[in-house]
């Protein structure tokens, strides 16, 4: 979604971060724009919802060959050979801001985003002039979740900046002696979350739809991850399910000839476990495939309905037969394949969360 420049602080509509007098491209060369971003505060991820609260800060430089010293009507000719936009000639200001513009914009914010902005012109010692331009933004932005490995999953922090003009006018890059960075210090869900220190910038195109069809547009995607902490679904939705497990196989005590009683302890256990199945939901979107949280749930559940079904066929049988006097090993049997399920999901969560 586009962002409405106002100028100053303020909630902005579905417009682009662009110039004031709309000068998009020149159509006679492609330009090189060279970006920076600065994740100066990220707030509650939203695991459900798919989204982000941040606040960011953007440069984003090109050189402007109009006000090169000698091209442009430069009233300090003999002056600094590089001054901000506030210390040049009042008209030349005013180039700087009425000349050629990227036309970027944040594909990925969700609704409103508070949005501010500065530009300030320089040049180098050859009399090269470049623009510079300083967003401050804060909003909400989305990000889709992969969580086959919940709740042992780390997520990407992707902030997209992209122009609304073709690949054929106008090249993004990462600035190359100004690193991206992220302020871990400010993190403000940090009981839920462990965010890395990096940014990793990536240059991709989007797809948007034109006047005249869908159009490829440059983009540069802002990265940074936060891996989850574990332990609060370890702790209280998986452990207490491997306890009630563990106390199916007290079910055993049961003479086994008292089906009734076996089979209502066995379906206690099993719908308990099937209310933590139900609270892990309401902790994820839904998806069409199971997490690691999900695939430990159902594997307590998978155990929990074989052992009913043991006690129901057992119950068949005369006390005299010779199950009755080997149903010990049943138990040593249904223990030792929990154990070995456990061990295969522990296997899945090391291999698959390596980086």
């Amino acid at each position: 979604m586009e962002i409405r420049d106002s100028g100053e602080v303020g909630f902005g509509g579905a417009t682009r971060l662009g110039g004031d007098c709309g000068v998009a491209g020149d159509g006679k060369l492609r330009r090189q724009v060279f970006l920076r971003l600065v994740f100066t505060k990220i707030g509650d991820i939203d695991t459900v919802r798919e989204c982000f609260d941040a606040s960011v800060y953007l440069e984003a430089q090109w050189r402007e060959p109009s006000l090169d010293f000698g091209v442009a009507n430069d009233r300090n000719a003999g002056g600094a050979s590089s001054a901000a936009a506030s210390d040049v000639a009042p008209s030349e200001s005013n180039a700087a801001t009425c000349h050629w513009h990227p036309d970027l914009y944040i594909d990925n914010s969700i609704g409103d985003l508070m949005h501010r902005r500065d530009r300030e012109l320089s040049r180098n010692s050859s009399g090269e002039a470049f623009v510079l331009e300083r967003h401050s933004l804060r909003g909400r932005f989305f990000e889709r979740m992969e969580l086959w490995h919940f709740p042992f999953d780390t997520q990407d922090i992707t902030v997209t900046v992209c122009s609304n003009l073709p690949e054929a006018a106008v090249e993004l890059q990462e600035m190359p002696d100004k690193p991206s960075r992220v302020f871990t210090s400010t993190f403000t869900d940090e009981q839920e979350w462990s965010l890395h220190t990096h940014v990793e910038a990536s240059k991709t195109s989007v797809i948007s739809d034109s006047q005249i069809g869908p159009r490829q547009r440059p983009a540069v995607q802002f990265s940074t991850r936060a891996t989850r902490r574990a332990t609060f679904y370890v702790v209280n939705i998986w452990f207490v399910s491997f306890i009630l497990c563990m106390l199916a196989l007290c079910v055993f005590g049961i003479d086994r000839q008292n089906l009734q009683g076996r089979l209502q302890l066995s379906f206690i256990l099993l719908l308990t476990t099937v209310t933590f199945k139900f609270v892990i939901a309401n902790h994820i979107p839904r998806v069409s495939y199971l997490t690691m949280l999900d695939k430990a749930v159902m594997h307590n559940l998978l155990f929990l309905v074989l052992l009913s079904i043991w006690h129901s066929v057992a119950s068949l049988f005369p006390a005299t037969h010779s199950l009755q006097a080997n149903e010990k090993y049943a138990i040593i049997v249904f223990a030792g394949v929990y154990v070995l399920g456990i061990c295969v999901i522990l296997l899945q969560i090391v291999f698959g969360t390596l980086p």
